[in-house]
């Protein structure tokens, strides 16, 4: 999973993209934080994140 990637690649949090939704991730506890749709998360300011993935 590439949320297990990231963590070996030393990511804490990220955001992560997938088909219709926005995810907030803790790679560190492997645990979703926040989600959203795209739309919601359009027009939205992410902090304290240090990676992001994208899965198409």
């Amino acid at each position: 999973m590439k949320v297990s990637e990231a963590k070996r690649k030393g990511v804490n949090e990220s955001l992560v993209i997938v088909n219709n939704a926005a995810l907030i991730v803790s790679a560190k506890n492997e645990t979703v934080i926040t989600a959203m749709n795209l739309q919601e998360a359009s027009n939205q300011i992410f902090t304290n994140i240090n990676g992001a993935i994208i899965v198409n």
